[in-house]
């Protein structure tokens, strides 16, 4: 007979015609039943197994040493707290890599001359490509220039003063 069915006929058999609250609430308790490997309400289990059931966890209460199982339970407690920390410290160390400070170039205001040219080219040669990319992009718009709309889309290094060096990571690197 399932344990709904019992509570049922107690709660019939009392003076009062029911028994306490909580025994109607046996639906949303669960227990979890090795032989079918999933949770299931306590008032669907049959009375026989949920007496077996409850002469089981007794005796599995009797082996337990109390005080040792507390104090487990406090290391428990130490080492998921060690784990927290240790998860937000891989979760800042990513958001550090992750987010850009500043502006995200390196060097700016080379100027757009042979020097300037020059300097890119030899960083160019020198450069680790295999981990990294380099761009080269304009900065301030030439004199002769202004207001004409050349900035709309950006303006391209011929129509530059200076240049900018971006340096990034390369993907999946």
């Amino acid at each position: 007979m399932k344990i709904h069915r019992v509570v049922q006929m107690l709660g019939a058999t009392t003076s009062t015609g029911k028994l306490a609250d909580d025994m109607y609430n046996l639906g949303h308790k669960d227990y979890y039943s090795e032989a079918k490997g999933t949770h299931i309400p306590i008032s669907h289990m049959d009375f026989q197994h949920m007496v077996r059931a409850f002469v089981k966890l007794t005796e599995q209460e009797e082996v337990l040493d109390r005080s040792k199982h507390m104090g487990r339970t406090r290391d428990l407690v130490a080492e998921l707290e060690q784990e927290i920390k240790h998860k937000e410290y891989w979760r800042n160390a990513y958001y550090d890599e992750a987010n850009k400070l500043g502006k995200g170039y390196v060097f700016s205001e080379i100027p757009n001359d042979t020097d300037g040219q020059e300097f890119v080219d030899k960083m160019k040669k020198f450069f680790n490509k295999k981990t990294y990319k380099m761009r080269v992009r304009g900065q301030h718009i030439k004199p002769e220039l202004k207001g004409t709309g050349a900035t709309y889309w950006g303006q391209s290094k011929a129509e530059s003063t200076h240049m900018r060096i971006y340096i990034d990571k390369k993907k999946g690197e």
